[in-house]
């Protein structure tokens, strides 16, 4: 068991200093390992019936018509605040 410590006016204070273990980045390992970890998870040769037939029959997306719109209702409103605004 250790004796209490009396406290000192004398004795100065050490300061704590910043400690950090180098790190280093390879970008090449990260890159492969990553490659490893992605053929892993991948289902090897299991392709479902019909895979390719709906591959194929895929519809291309609808443009976004609210956005269009919107952008046309804000056209208008502002072309009728400007011309309400340089009409007096």
């Amino acid at each position: 068991m250790k004796a209490p410590r009396l406290p000192s006016f004398l004795k100065t204070t050490v300061n704590k200093q910043f400690q950090m273990p180098t790190r280093y980045y390879n970008e090449r390992k990260e890159r492969l390992e990553e490659a490893i970890e992605r053929a892993n998870t991948k289902n090897h040769g299991s392709i479902s019936k019909g895979h390719f037939s709906n591959a194929w029959s895929k519809k291309p997306a609808k443009p976004n018509t609210s956005s269009s719109v919107r952008v046309l209702v804000l056209i208008v409103m502002l072309s009728v605040l400007a011309y309400w605004i340089l009409k007096f």
